[in-house]
């Protein structure tokens, strides 16, 4: 390539990104005629070398990573463990299970890359890959590595993972688990890419109309762009937000009050960089506020995408934005064909051991112990630390873990190869996804007695059966301040016989006594914890739980007056019932906690059987997400569906009741006008927010000016409530851009209208002409009414052009 006569030499893979790259650099600063040759050029190169190459794959370039066996024994292992293990049936086990192989898949995943690089760099199957020129690595992986956890037809998974690969062939059993994802492939290719195009007609007949009008509808409106930049990812996204918009205010510098950037500039790579490093917030302009009755102004749209320049007039963005929005759902709803249903989700950052060996680390006060949503108890890091892998005295490795990692392992444990040792946080509020699906496990208890619910934070229910034990020497140490429950005697022992020496009348414990004791509780002092704290010491006669006369539960209040109770305990198994003069009472019982969310089925103070369902405690379960799902949630926000309170798949309330909601709120505060305006904006941003979302899900950006150019459609009608000195009637839907002119001609502020959200189809069939609503639905109907109020069509859009061969209006006519 020669550019001003110098040789621009690019000494790098050029893969399919990179030519992607090249391209837009080669557009941007050398035009579109210049990028013709350019591409001709790539095109011969690419023939040229593609028929010498001969690239074509054999079994043998399918490499299995060593690694493969012996970590999907380990993992397989570790879960046999933990079932067994795990006497408390309280926690979440499948997810863990399921998160556990997720992690196990991702390992194999990277190491079938590493095998390849390091053992065969001319790989047909590495190249191709690589390049981006054929399939992905998650293909590979399924061939080479393992096909992992699978989902059923309703999307939820199966947590029988397939560990063979399609080299080594399927088991009868993993073959059948197979069969469901890749049949929900099939059919979702037949029907589903259906409603893609049905969803893509609509969205062009909504918007078809829509075309650039003329230069400039000097609005002073325009949409307020907030810049957070906390990393990269979130940078870009910005960056593409802004990029070709065109700035509705001036941009000063506030130290030297000149103005760096002004009104109407439209904004490019260089200017996108500088706003993003300087400002918070940027004014735009934007297809949403444009004045127009009929199609866009060229600044309110600003660049056309395909050419990075400002958009012509006359061109047809509304079918522009229609495509945009419609191909990925047609692209996507082939792809779950080839994935064949195989489940994929984020994972946390884990650190892996290079190697096996010993894990020595050397943490003092740094680090506390905590325990995760599975209940395991882990380190946790308050600063950043190393740990090192020893595999002998030659070969140690250094690992830096960052601030707030979590250890799974202790200290000189040994570690296999690839083994999980640590896990870098990833903060986000958390939130029930609507991909999670939840169901509710049952917990029963094992033995018989009476239930006594004990009021926290979390509720514990107790099920007391029924054996006292009566002890004075206890009495002294529940006087003290902070106890802490805990297994052993021997500890108990000790504590009674140093006290022994200062009071009296405490007596050394005999073994008899200890035993008993140990099958209740133990007691032994500790600063940190708090179980039982009582705060009035002089009180000799203390109810601490329940009044054993009267044989009922204490008011929450009394329970606060009188002492906390069973705060951060580790496994309580007894509950004092009452202190008296020198003497304490406890009753031997089991402990069961609950979750917030849990439903509790049982009255306090009742009796019951072993195996009676004390409670329910909600069950988390992820669900494979796909734009298959993805789809019907587009077309429901776009058709703007009053949909039936018992759905559980809706947005939280409909929203044609949320625009009702802001819309009251507003009228208190402002007029009619400017109430109605506030509202449509509200929603008009919550809408794009919804549709964006779907779509980012599935790794697909699409500029968010064509989903506004859409949503504009939606959001730019009022319904008139009052009119008096217009001819306008109650019930008409006009333009809220027509009702401001009306009311600025005529000036009355006698029209009182409210704001109202039209699905694509009602809009299609709302269209200003008549014989485009009539080629789309209704046709009958819409004729009908057409020649009986007497409209005239005239052929502003291009449906109806078409539809008479007339020349269309776009382009350059």
């Amino acid at each position: 390539m020669y550019l001003n006569k110098k040789i621009l030499i690019c000494n790098k893979n050029f893969d399919k990104n990179k030519i992607k790259d090249l391209i837009e650099w080669f557009i941007t600063n050398h035009g579109t005629v210049r990028t013709n040759k350019l591409l001709n050029q790539l095109k011969t190169i690419g023939f040229n070398y593609s028929t010498k190459a001969g690239i074509s794959i054999g079994p043998d370039d399918l490499l299995i990573p060593k690694l493969k066996e012996k970590l999907i024994k380990n993992t397989q292992n570790k879960i046999n463990k933990r079932k067994k293990n795990l006497t408390n049936l309280r926690t979440n086990s499948i997810q863990k299970e399921i998160e556990t192989w997720n992690i196990t898949n991702e390992i194999v995943k990277n190491d079938i890359i590493k095998n390849y690089r390091q053992t065969d760099l001319l790989n047909p199957i590495y190249i191709m890959i690589q390049s981006g020129a054929r399939g992905n690595i998650s293909q590979i992986k399924q061939i080479v590595g393992l096909r992992g956890l699978m989902s059923d037809s309703k999307g939820e998974i199966i947590n029988t993972p397939i560990k063979n690969n399609f080299k080594d062939g399927l088991t009868i059993k993993e073959y059948f688990i197979s069969c469901y994802g890749a049949r929900k492939g099939i059919i979702d290719t037949a029907l589903k890419t259906a409603n893609s195009g049905y969803l893509t007609r609509k969205l062009v007949y909504v918007a078809q109309n829509i075309t650039i009008k003329q230069q400039n509808c000097n609005t002073n409106t325009g949409i307020i762009i907030k810049i957070i930049s906390k990393n990269k990812k979130q940078y870009t996204l910005n960056k593409n937000k802004i990029l070709g918009r065109v700035l509705a205010e001036n941009i000063i510098n506030k130290q030297t009050n000149k103005i760096l950037f002004s009104k109407g500039q439209d904004i490019c790579n260089y200017i996108a960089k500088n706003l993003l490093k300087n400002n918070k917030e940027i004014f735009l302009r934007s297809p949403l506020k444009c004045n127009l009755n009929i199609g866009i102004c060229q600044i309110c749209y600003g660049w056309n995408l395909a050419t990075n320049k400002l958009v012509r007039i006359k061109e047809a963005v509304g079918v522009l934005a229609a495509q945009s929005i419609g191909e990925p759902g047609t692209q996507l709803t082939m792809r779950t064909f080839h994935t064949g249903g195989i489940f994929t989700s984020e994972i946390a950052s884990i650190i892996n051991a290079p190697h096996k060996g010993k894990i020595l680390f050397n943490f003092n006060k740094e680090t506390r112990k905590i325990k995760n949503k599975h209940q395991q108890i882990m380190l946790l890091l308050e600063k950043n630390k190393n740990i090192y892998i020893k595999k002998n005295k030659f070969k140690i490795s250094k690992i830096i873990l960052p601030k707030y990692s979590t250890i799974y392992l202790e200290n000189n444990k040994k570690v296999f190869n690839k083994q999980i040792i640590a896990e870098i946080p990833k903060w986000k509020k958390s939130k029930t996804e609507k991909g999670t699906k939840t169901n509710y496990k049952e917990i029963k208890n094992l033995n018989s007695g009476e239930i006594k619910i004990q009021i926290n934070k979390t509720k514990i229910i107790w099920v007391l059966n029924g054996q006292i034990i009566e002890n004075e020497n206890l009495f002294k140490k529940i006087y003290n301040k902070k106890i802490k429950l805990t297994d052993s005697s021997k500890e108990l022992n000790n504590k009674l016989t140093k006290t022994n020496t200062k009071t009296q009348n405490i007596t050394k414990l005999n073994c008899k006594e200890i035993k008993k004791l140990k099958t209740i509780t133990s007691f032994t002092e500790n600063k940190n914890k708090k179980i039982y704290e009582i705060s009035n010491k002089n009180k000799f006669e203390k109810e601490i739980l329940i009044n054993r006369k009267h044989n009922k539960q204490l008011s929450k209040n009394k329970i606060k007056n009188n002492g906390k109770i069973g705060e951060n305990c580790y496994k309580p198994t007894g509950i004092i019932i009452e202190t008296r003069k020198k003497r304490s009472i406890i009753k031997i019982g089991e402990n069961y906690k609950t979750m917030k969310e849990s439903k509790i089925n049982l009255k306090n103070c009742t009796f019951v059987k072993p195996n009676t369902i004390l409670f329910k405690n909600l069950l988390e379960k992820e669900k494979n997400k796909d734009i298959v799902d993805g789809l019907p949630k587009i077309e429901q926000i776009l058709e703007a569906k009053q949909f039936s309170r018992n759905n559980m798949n809706q947005i939280n309330e409909t929203i044609h009741e949320r625009t009702k909601k802001i819309f009251q709120q507003l009228c208190n505060k402002y007029e009619n006008k400017i109430a109605n305006k506030k509202t449509l904006f509200n929603i008009q941003r919550f809408l794009v927010k919804e549709v964006q979302k779907v779509y980012t899900s599935q790794g697909i950006n699409i500029s968010e000016k064509h989903i506004e150019v859409i949503i504009r459609q939606m959001t730019s009608k009022v319904i008139i409530k009052s009119s008096t000195g217009i001819k306008l009637i109650q019930g008409e839907i006009l333009s809220l851009n027509k009702i401001e002119k009306i009311t600025k001609t005529t000036n009355t502020n006698k029209l009182s209208y409210e704001p109202i959200i039209i699905g694509i189809t009602k809009a299609s069939l709302l269209n200003e002409s008549f014989i485009s609503a009539a080629c789309f639905q209704e046709t009958i109907r819409i004729i009908t009414k057409s020649a009986v109020m007497g409209k005239v069509d005239w052929l502003v859009g291009i449906k109806e052009n078409i539809l008479l061969g007339n020349l269309v209006p776009i382009g350059t006519n």
